[in-house]
């Protein structure tokens, strides 16, 4: 499965924060959604004296983005396998897709559109290569110029666009390479509020449901990749979200499992919403010498100077960082 579920391992990783935050260790966990043992959330437990209901989501800054995604890596994996890298060229090539690709049912059919992909994207290598060396003869200057050419190989309903760079070392790039990216639409702002709109009214009256029961109430949100749902989007979005709303979480975080390094960031504490409040007070039981920063490998550290930027005072509104492997997955057992 190319987009695993992440499910139990996010709210593993909530849940250590929430430990490292209130200085309790989780006892009495159980899973009401999979049990049926009241509203069907992903995990209740108790920290302390305190019941908490924790539910998760995850949200596409646009419709069907996870189904592209995976279409994206099921192409460029099969491309890649297929089509000698590098070129045989000075040049540097992008495939690139956009944010309706799809593959079509059935593997048989499935598999005779990928065939059809590889011809189209060697074909039009060659005329690319041949289309650019006649520009050059004709004393066109090729050495900063692009040049692409879009089609639809048999088979598919999307869009593709094969892009060379003639000269691969001025951009720093190797001659004959073959990438691929995935284009976002133009305006997320208005499809990722939507996609958030939706997952609030899904979500937060199950969670209304067992404050109703004396829970402290919990969203998370996952995003696998936040230069497109990042915290910043999101900061900005909350307030105007969830105005009018009487069922909104006392907590809200956002994950992002893009890569193997899992960072967690606080979007909204009781009335507090990041970024517009000032971050608030250490809790009693917080561990004043270990920064949010200590799960990251400490070459990552280092390279991005985290310790240095996380100081006490960003303490639970600081993002925190886990390793994948590390975590836990809190819906079994």
């Amino acid at each position: 499965m190319l987009i695993p579920d992440n499910e139990g391992k996010a709210c593993d990783a909530v849940v250590k924060s929430l430990e490292k935050w209130t200085g309790a260790t989780r006892r009495d966990l159980r899973h009401p959604e999979r049990d049926g043992d009241g509203p069907p959330v992903d995990c209740r437990l108790k920290l302390g004296t305190q019941d908490y209901a924790i539910e998760h989501t995850r949200i596409e800054p646009f419709e069907n983005e996870i189904k592209a995604l995976v279409a994206f890596r099921k192409i460029s994996r099969y491309v890649k396998s297929d089509i000698p890298n590098p070129f045989p060229s000075s040049a540097y090539y992008e495939l690139q897709l956009e944010s309706d690709v799809s593959l079509p049912n059935g593997k048989a059919t499935r598999n005779r559109a990928l065939n059809n992909l590889v011809e189209w994207v060697r074909a039009t290598e060659r005329c690319l290569r041949e289309r650019t060396l006649g520009r050059f003869l004709l004393a066109h200057n090729p050495r900063f110029s692009d040049d692409c050419i879009q089609g639809t190989p048999d088979g598919f309903d999307c869009t593709f666009a094969l892009l060379r760079w003639p000269n691969a070392i001025l951009i720093r790039r190797k001659p004959g390479d073959l990438r691929f990216r995935f284009n976002y639409p133009d305006d997320l702002e208005p499809l990722r509020a939507e996609r958030l709109r939706r997952a609030f009214s899904e979500k937060c009256p199950k969670l209304d449901r067992c404050r109703a029961e004396g829970a402290r109430t919990v969203l998370v949100l996952e995003s696998r990749g936040l230069g497109h749902t990042n915290f910043e989007h999101i900061g900005r979005q909350l307030p105007m979200l969830l105005a009018g709303r009487e069922d909104v979480p006392d907590e809200i975080y956002l994950m992002d499992t893009e890569t193997e390094l899992w960072w967690l960031w606080l979007m909204k504490r009781d009335g507090d919403h990041w970024p517009t409040v000032g971050m608030p007070k250490w809790g009693p039981n917080y561990e004043a010498d270990r920064l949010p920063t200590q799960g990251t490998p400490k070459r990552i550290r280092d390279a991005l100077g985290l310790d240095k930027l996380y100081t006490p005072c960003l303490s639970g509104w600081a993002p925190a960082t886990f390793l994948e492997k590390e975590l836990e997955d809190s819906t079994q057992g």
